[in-house]
């Protein structure tokens, strides 16, 4: 067994115990091609004029911001990977050779002007099934043929479809996760319904609703041979109220006034000066602290991973994880019996002997036999594939 998985943007492989680790080559090329320009238009970001207009370029945020996968597959062969990633505008889907040591990845498609989430190839691996972001709130499942290079979406409407899976029972069925898109009476985003599990059937291009619950969005579909269902269950963050909750936030008004203040001042100094409004010095005894990761995206979700690892800690798991341990693994048998089957669990792969290969962010795990055993450690991992 061969283990896929990230850490952050490398992709990394477990066999045997050993890991190896594979850099993303289109990242890298975008961030020499980003440099490149960078460097040819230096002129711009020096000299007395440059500061006052407050035109700094800083390249270690721009090659940074908005880089994650948002799939990984195997695709076929032993060696051969199949992965979506956007890197800030450009999202695309790929394929890795790991066998080769250079130009590793082949093109499959890419855009600079839609987002790709998910790619799973069907079972002669000539269609993938992804999920088209066309705008900044819709989503719409579609399919991208590899012998003809034809893009075609299959859903429409207010929605956000995602998490796109060819079904094992059926190879002409996908199943996918979907939210309906809720809007004011001006017609702007207000917030996203939970989502729901559905079934396309790509012969009568039919859509059957298989899976849906109130209290939770469910996520990350798959299914079994022997008709048995999976997905990721996240129960929807309700807001706290009642009269202490409301007095707290009376009492903050101040506190949180004067936090905003203060940001836009610390903003409005850095963007024309270059300099912090606040002076730190490394020198001395003064020992830094070590830097926290603070709230970043996961799945679309804004996690605040240091107290959810914190949180977890306190929940004294074994192997914790930076998401929230109501993010639950669910296996649903034929007979409609409900099993939660791990916590904290932001990817997964189903293994042909029954047990599961997941990752919570901080590790990748393995549940057999209803142990759970830890396979690696990660500094953030959000995508697992085994081969």
């Amino acid at each position: 067994m061969k283990i896929i998985f990230n850490d952050n943007l490398t992709i990394k492989t477990l066999e045997n115990g050993k890991i190896t680790e594979y850099p993303c080559d289109f990242y890298n090329n975008y961030v020499k091609t980003v440099e490149k320009m960078a460097k040819s238009q230096e002129w711009k970001y020096n000299g007395a004029g440059a500061t006052f207009r407050g035109d700094s370029f800083n390249i270690e945020r721009i090659n940074t911001k908005n880089s994650y996968y948002t799939s990984l597959d195997c695709f076929g062969s032993y060696d051969k990977v199949l992965f979506t990633v956007t890197i800030n505008e450009v999202s695309g889907i790929f394929i890795k050779d790991l066998s080769v040591e250079k130009d590793s990845e082949s093109h499959v498609i890419h855009s600079h002007e839609h987002v790709f989430s998910g790619s799973c190839p069907n079972h002669d691996l000539k269609v993938i099934a992804t999920s088209l972001k066309e705008d900044y709130v819709t989503a719409h499942l579609a399919i991208f043929n590899l012998e003809t290079n034809d893009l075609s979406t299959l859903t429409d409407g207010d929605c956000y479809d995602f998490d796109p899976c060819y079904s094992k029972t059926n190879p002409s069925k996908i199943l996918f996760a979907s939210k309906g898109v809720g809007r004011d009476v001006d017609g702007d985003f207000v917030e996203y319904s939970n989502s729901s599990i559905l079934r396309y059937d790509l012969n009568a291009w039919e859509i059957e609703e298989l899976f849906t619950d109130e209290n939770c969005s469910l996520e990350k579909p798959r299914d079994d041979k022997f008709g048995n269902y999976y997905y990721i269950e996240k129960p929807k963050k309700e807001r706290k109220s009642g009269f202490f909750r409301t007095l707290l936030d009376i009492i903050l008004i101040p506190y949180r006034i004067l936090e905003a203040f203060v940001s836009f001042i610390e903003i409005f100094t850095s963007s024309f000066t270059g300099k912090s409004l606040v002076k730190t010095s490394n020198s001395g005894n003064v020992k830094k602290k070590n830097k926290t990761k603070g709230e970043i995206f996961i799945e679309g979700n804004l996690i605040n991973v240091d107290k959810e690892y914190k949180n977890n800690l306190k929940h004294k798991d074994k192997f914790a994880g930076y998401v929230p341990r109501a993010w639950k693994l669910v296996k649903v048998d034929a007979d409609g019996n409900k099993i939660v089957l791990a916590t904290s669990v932001i990817d997964y792969v189903l293994l042909d002997d029954g047990s599961i290969v997941y990752t919570n962010g901080k590790h990748v795990l393995l549940v057999k036999d209803g142990k759970t055993e830890k396979l690696a450690d990660t500094s953030m991992c959000t995508q697992v594939a085994v081969f």
